[in-house]
């Protein structure tokens, strides 16, 4: 009768497909954690940034109100023309924003507010759809003319 395979140590062999293993286990979990990591990371970033970007270009639009003859005068149209203008300028401007049509005004206290959105660069977020929203940014900014 042959011997037994438990009555045998390792072989090298053996151990070898064990480290192996072991290594490959490793190496998805990097990958795995770095994809998560890289992807939070995006949305924190998006959110944070367009969130001073949108204040940004409310008082970029305020001075520009605020240097014209009167305010009043501006219409919510001419304000959103404005802040895109802002957002899309070379220097200063708020990179992959959009302006959103709702929320941009300048309400009768002569205050400029701007909504601003912007997706995320991810590489797995905004590619599933019950997750996608995670990835949209909406910020509020908001400035005074005198």
């Amino acid at each position: 009768m042959p011997p037994s395979r438990d009555n045998h140590p390792m072989s090298i062999s053996d151990q070898r497909g064990i480290v192996a293993d072991w290594l490959v286990k490793l190496v998805i979990g990097f990958a795995i954690f770095g994809v998560i990591a890289f992807d939070a990371g995006s949305i924190l970033v998006s959110y944070f940034t367009l969130d001073s970007g949108a204040d940004d270009v409310a008082v970029a639009v305020s001075t520009t109100v605020d240097t014209s003859s009167a305010a009043a005068n501006f219409t919510d149209q001419e304000i959103r023309a404005l802040a895109v203008a802002e957002v899309n300028a070379e220097v200063g401007g708020v990179d992959g924003a959009r302006v959103l049509k709702q929320g941009t005004e300048i309400d009768d206290a002569g205050v400029v507010h701007i909504r601003l959105r912007r997706v995320a660069d991810t590489l797995v977020v905004k590619r599933i759809g019950a997750i996608a929203k995670w990835a949209r940014a909406t910020a509020d900014g908001q400035a005074g003319t005198t």
